[in-house]
């Protein structure tokens, strides 16, 4: 009887897991954190939480979360691809010695600065940054 309540333990295991690493990747979850709500409560997964609840399957989730989402977002305006070239111009013809960030170093790094700086490049004003209520 104990072996197949393990087996049955089991695959409720390595079916979470492939649950998550479906909602992960789907594009649609922000972190681990949107993963376990909705294995928790949309699936009914009582125990979901317990079973991801672990650094390196947060880290995972997080990073294919972010994988998902990038593979879903629009390509950049016209407008984000002429600074890039801007800015390639000025950094070959520079006599300075110290070089400017390519294009290929905003693609090393962690999602969340990507769009972060995203962010920062498509809102055109940075009044806005200053308009909230004292």
């Amino acid at each position: 009887m104990s072996t197949a309540h393990d087996d049955f333990d089991a695959w409720k295991r390595r079916r979470t897991l492939e649950l998550a690493y479906e909602l992960a990747d789907s594009g649609r979850y922000e972190d681990f954190t949107d993963i376990a709500y909705a294995l928790q409560f949309e699936r009914g997964m009582a125990t979901a939480q317990a079973l991801i609840d672990d650094p390196d399957m947060r880290r995972v989730l997080n990073q294919r979360c972010g994988d998902a989402r990038e593979k879903l977002a629009p390509l950049p305006a016209p407008e984000a691809v002429a600074a890039v070239e801007a800015v390639e111009a000025v950094a070959q013809t520079s006599n300075d010695h110290a070089q400017l960030p390519q294009a290929g170093d905003f693609a090393r790094a962690p999602s969340f600065l990507r769009r972060a700086l995203a962010t920062f490049t498509r809102s055109g004003n940075a009044g806005d940054l200053n308009s909230a209520a004292s």
